[in-house]
């Protein structure tokens, strides 16, 4: 029996909503299980329903789907300890959005123009434990920025928390190590690597290895 993801769909555009929906359920491992077009509602609601990635298109009703992400992350975190796939949609791709859709937390960017296979494929991708960011690409892209980003508020402070394993991790992390290269060089199992990766997600406040690279690139963590 095919294992069926529970999508969120968030969207302030009731047709579009509804177009996706329609592509969404036409799949035979996905199934839309939960809706709304208000990103104060979905503050409300999303947390206490059983989703395995949620879809959250920029322009909501209330905040816009970046605000929401910075608001909504926290509160999974929170309440659940940890934090579905979020994959931002908007009309069409820019590196503005690129960069703030990274900055906030979310899994994956698809837009309009690239259609409907995109997103169905980046909904699969969001349920694979492989699913890691090609860190060459996001280097790429972050040294074409005239000015890097700032760290989250307080970013620093929870830095100096980690213990002296996390900080080793991050530090090779942060170069754009793989999960083994990093097991290698500390002689730590793989899977251990990626707990610990995860652990550090969840202390620093953060939901994707992307967000956590854009955060300490390019800082020595010393």
């Amino acid at each position: 029996m095919t294992e069926v993801i529970r999508v969120g769909l968030i969207d302030g555009d009731a047709d579009i909503r509804f177009g996706r929906r329609l592509v969404i359920d036409s799949q035979v491992d996905m199934a839309v299980v939960f809706e709304d077009e208000d990103a104060l509602s979905v503050l409300e609601r999303a947390t206490e329903a059983l989703i395995d990635v949620l879809v959250i298109d920029h322009r909501l009703k209330s905040i816009d789907g970046i605000t929401l992400l910075g608001q909504l992350i926290p509160k999974y975190i929170e309440v659940n300890g940890s934090i579905p796939p979020i994959i931002l949609t908007g009309p069409y791709f820019s590196g503005e959005l690129q960069l703030a859709s990274i900055l906030a937390g979310a899994t994956d960017l698809v837009t309009q123009d690239s259609g409907p296979e995109q997103l169905l494929k980046a909904i699969r991708s969001s349920q694979a434990k492989d699913n890691v960011p090609d860190f060459s690409q996001l280097k790429a892209f972050l040294d074409t920025l005239p000015e890097l980003p700032p760290a989250p508020i307080g970013f620093h402070y929870k830095l100096a928390d980690l213990d002296d394993k996390q900080k080793a991790v991050l530090e090779l992390f942060a170069c754009g190590k793989s999960d083994k290269e990093i097991s290698i060089e500390l002689s730590m199992a793989q899977y251990r690597v990626r707990k610990t990766i995860e652990q550090m997600l969840s202390e620093l406040g953060l939901a994707t290895r992307s967000q956590l690279f854009a955060a300490v690139y390019p800082s020595s963590l010393s």
